[in-house]
């Protein structure tokens, strides 16, 4: 008798992709093997292999419209036997979204184990991330930069050009095929582990004679420069990130990233708030009152300010373009120029004679 897949995942005919997705994964987390009470394992593995198998054909457009013109028999009656598949998994791990989604939902083990695919095996092919602080002025991040520096990390071996031998044959372990195969009987069914080739490490090959310098594994620790282009308009906390510029990965994997962290001097004269500039602008009595054409300091050069007549303390002014660049050409901003009026001390007789007439005035 033909199951009903939409039955199995408790759905109406016409469900759209996404309940039929949403159902899934529902029934997927509640009767995953990985969390079956230790009664009720075989129960459990048996609707998890159900649903599995529902999903593989109502998340297909063409399995589904075969599926529903010719019921269960289009696909000769599908997987059969005890035991789990490695489609009934594969089914699990595309419904969740792939790799990250593992260890939160706490099911990584199984998938890394069994099958070879989940997110700690791909991480081990990839070398390390590298971070470093880098120190720059405030001139430099209005100008931009490059930078060489001095690094040491792991990197790719010179002398194999990372191959670990200078010539290559296939694997006798696993055949070329990179990768290794146990089948075991569990109160389950048949459980097949999948993992990397313990001779060739995923590769498939292996040196006929291993290199000298590394010692098979293709990598060397050794100072490299490195030459870092800073943009103008960086702030201070902000990243750059490197591609494959961090720690080379051993038999031929993905290098890791390099991240820039940089740090801005402290500048006495300016304070930043994204591209905007902000400085303190001392006058005096005389020019607050009367006005003055005073130059202020940007941060490549000065420009003139005019400070009009009867300009009062805490007052001020915007001088656009005259701030920091926006990162990747996006304008400039401006400088906020704050006018902060000194009193005079230590005043003669004379000179508080004029205030004061000034005052009466």
């Amino acid at each position: 008798m033909d199951k009903d897949y939409y039955k199995i995942l408790d759905l109406p005919k016409d469900s759209s992709e996404g309940e039929i997705k949403k159902q899934y994964r529902k029934l997927a987390l509640k009767y995953h093997p990985d969390r079956a009470p230790e009664d009720k394992k075989k129960e459990y593995g048996d609707k998890f292999k159900e649903i599995s198998q529902a999903y593989r054909v109502l998340s297909n457009k063409e399995k589904r419209a075969q599926y529903d013109q010719y019921g269960q028999n289009f696909e000769n009656g599908g997987p059969s036997g005890r035991g789990f598949s490695q489609q009934d998994f594969h089914s699990f791990y595309d419904a969740f979204g792939g790799e990250d989604a593992f260890e939160d939902l706490g099911f990584s083990r199984i998938f890394e184990q069994m099958f070879g695919f989940g997110s700690r095996s791909k991480r081990a092919q990839n070398g390390n991330d590298l971070s470093i602080d880098l120190e720059i002025t405030l001139k430099d991040s209005f100008h931009g930069l490059e930078k060489e520096i001095d690094l040491n990390k792991i990197v790719s071996c010179s002398e194999c050009e990372g191959k670990g031998g200078r010539s290559l044959k296939k694997c006798s372990v696993c055949q070329g095929t990179g990768h290794q195969q146990t089948r075991q009987q569990s109160i389950l069914g048949f459980i097949i582990q999948q993992m990397p080739c313990s001779e060739c490490h995923g590769r498939g090959e292996v040196p006929e004679e291993k290199c000298k310098k590394c010692h098979g594994e293709g990598v060397v620790k050794e100072n490299q420069k490195i030459k870092i282009t800073i943009p103008a308009g960086i702030d201070h906390g902000q990243s750059l990130k490197m591609s494959q510029q961090g720690e080379a990965a051993p038999y031929g994997g993905r290098a890791g990233d390099l991240f820039v962290n940089i740090y801005i001097k402290d500048n006495s004269d300016f304070e930043r708030q994204g591209s905007n500039l902000f400085y303190d602008l001392v006058i005096n009595f005389t020019q607050a009152a009367l006005g003055d054409k005073i130059q202020v300091p940007t941060v490549d050069g000065k420009v003139n300010l005019k400070i009009p007549q009867g300009t009062q303390s805490g007052e001020i002014f915007e001088l656009k373009g005259q701030g920091m660049p926006g990162l990747y050409n996006r304008g400039k901003g401006s400088l906020f120029v704050k006018v902060q009026l000194k009193t005079p001390k230590n005043l003669s007789r004379q000179q508080k004679k004029l205030i004061k007439e000034l005052e009466l005035n």
